[in-house]
């Protein structure tokens, strides 16, 4: 895994004083998911057995970083149509 790979691997943080709250949290959900992505990639590809079980470890506390994003997103953002 490369920082060349189409920004994958980048944190770019692209919120500014007229990101609406629902974009940004959008943007949040995004990166923890990049993280995760990154983190299980990691964990594949490590030998170490203790860095492979802190990148499994770490993938999973992303996935409950999405999950609280997700469900702050789907109480206050989704409307009905």
């Amino acid at each position: 895994m490369s920082d060349t790979d189409s920004g994958e691997g980048k944190f770019e943080l692209k919120v500014n004083r007229n990101t609406s709250p629902e974009e940004a949290a959008r943007l949040a959900l995004k990166q923890e998911q990049k993280a995760r992505k990154y983190y299980e990639e990691c964990a594949k590809i490590m030998q170490n057995p203790g860095a492979k079980k802190m990148f499994e470890f770490l993938a999973e506390e992303e996935r409950k970083h999405e999950a609280l994003i997700q469900k702050e997103i789907d109480e206050n953002f989704l409307t009905e149509m």
